[in-house]
């Protein structure tokens, strides 16, 4: 078995200061995709960075390595993954980087790759990085180095791009919105795209300084955005994450409502009301089991896929189908982005309330999730094999007491050194009992 030592399922991550996410690193990643790229006669990167205080330092090496490489730079400075994704296909180039580690706290980083056309890297590609990594590194002749260049259009092209996903016959005057930006790189972006509408805005984590990113805010941490929305009356909270590819939204009575309602409410409105010829939508193994008995009532069909954004995005493009979504808030409409976008999946939302003339909660109200609690396990890369025999042998004794919809679902996460455990059933007494037996349990393995 091939198993990858440095992609995860969202690219490479882990802790600043601890290999892979090391200067020398960045700078042997960045030679090794300009040397791919180089021989496919791609001779231009875009790349961006989140607003960690370790984002520089690290795009510093990458971009030393890709220019060493013959590979000219753009640099966008901080701006979102969506946007590096987006500007990757508009300007036809052969790679797009990203520094981020999307959700987690400032103490990480890593690196999201996009290849051509603005599509994530395959796993065919990310062993072939992987091969190339092990190798030592050889520079090319010095005559071969190239410009890194800073530009200042990205969030212009950008912001065009994401209002033109919105009808220009729609305004949002009337529309009360609290955003948190996380204190992320959408901080600029989402605040000009929602004014420019017209909304009445308040912004929330916007004021990034290195070591804030995520911390108590963000798509992870929605309680201080809940406490806005219902203090200042708000129509609608979004919470995007760190790199703004994810959205977690908020309605007016301070209700979350995450992925799997989002694709509900999506694809209730284009499948039913809007009468669009009915297609598959795709979900993950972890989404929840009320919105597949929901999906069934409406007749629309879904497909399951494992967890990880690039898996739906794989099959919705390998069957030309356009809804899908995790329920942490990666939401996918192929027809007005071509990967996860935070804040288009918002103005989609928000255009369907339009439209129908409903709230959040009212669009909402016919699907009823089923009680999920998902319980981290730390683990080091030296013992996960025994340590998720140990586990799987715990959870075995659990099994029995669930009930006809209930599941005890185990995967290693593909971000974090974290196996992760969703217990899922219609008797939340029950989901409760089984998550605060199995904190106990774990303790002693």
């Amino acid at each position: 078995m091939n198993v990858k030592k440095y992609f995860g399922t969202d690219g490479i991550r882990g802790k600043v200061g601890e290999f892979p996410i090391t200067p020398d690193f960045f700078l042997k990643f960045g030679i090794v995709i300009g040397k791919l790229l180089f021989k496919n006669s791609f001779k231009t990167v875009i790349v961006g960075i989140d607003t960690r205080i370790s984002s520089c330092m690290l795009e510093s090496a990458l971009n030393s390595g890709l220019s060493a490489s013959g590979i000219s730079v753009l640099s966008t400075g901080r701006i979102s993954t969506p946007a590096i994704g987006y500007l990757t296909k508009l300007l036809r180039l052969g790679a797009g980087i990203v520094i981020s580690a999307s959700h987690n706290l400032f103490q990480d980083n890593g690196i999201k790759l996009f290849l051509k056309n603005g599509i994530k890297s395959s796993a065919f590609m990310e062993k072939i990085i992987e091969k190339e990594l092990k190798k030592p590194v050889s520079y090319r002749n010095i005559s071969n180095v190239a410009s890194i260049n800073r530009i200042y259009f990205a969030q212009k092209e950008y912001i065009n791009f994401c209002k033109s996903t919105f009808p220009s016959c729609f305004n949002l005057k009337n529309f009360k919105i609290v955003l948190d930006c996380a204190n992320g790189s959408t901080y600029k972006i989402a605040p000009k795209i929602f004014k420019d509408f017209g909304a009445n805005l308040i912004s929330t984590a916007v004021f990034p300084n290195g070591y804030n990113i995520n911390k108590c805010c963000g798509s992870t941490d929605v309680d201080n955005l809940k406490k806005v929305v219902l203090s200042e009356q708000a129509d609608v909270g979004l919470a995007f994450d760190g790199d703004g590819d994810r959205v977690i939204m908020i309605d007016h009575l301070g209700n979350k409502v995450n992925g799997d309602q989002i694709l509900y409410i999506l694809a209730k409105f284009r499948y039913t009301y809007n009468m669009i010829k009915k297609e598959s939508v795709v979900v993950t193994d972890m989404s929840n089991n009320g919105l597949l008995i929901s999906l069934k009532k409406l007749n629309i069909p879904f497909v399951k896929v494992n967890v990880g954004d690039k898996n739906i995005i794989n099959k919705l493009r390998e069957n030309k189908w356009n809804l899908g979504a995790e329920s942490s808030g990666h939401v996918i409409i192929l027809d007005k982005s071509h990967i996860c976008d935070g804040i288009i999946t918002s103005l989609q939302v928000i255009k369907v309330m339009l439209q129908t003339r409903m709230s959040l909660f009212q669009l909402c109200s016919e699907l009823t999730l089923h009680p999920q609690s998902v319980v981290n396990i730390a683990f080091n890369k030296k013992n996960d094999f025994i340590k998720r025999k140990k586990i799987e042998l715990v959870l075995s004794r659990y099994k029995s007491i669930l009930g006809q919809f209930g599941r005890i679902l185990l995967r290693k996460s593909g971000t974090e050194l974290y196996f992760r455990v969703m217990i899922e059933d219609k008797s939340k007494s029950i989901v409760s009992f089984i998550s605060n037996q199995l904190k106990k349990d774990f303790k002693y393995i």
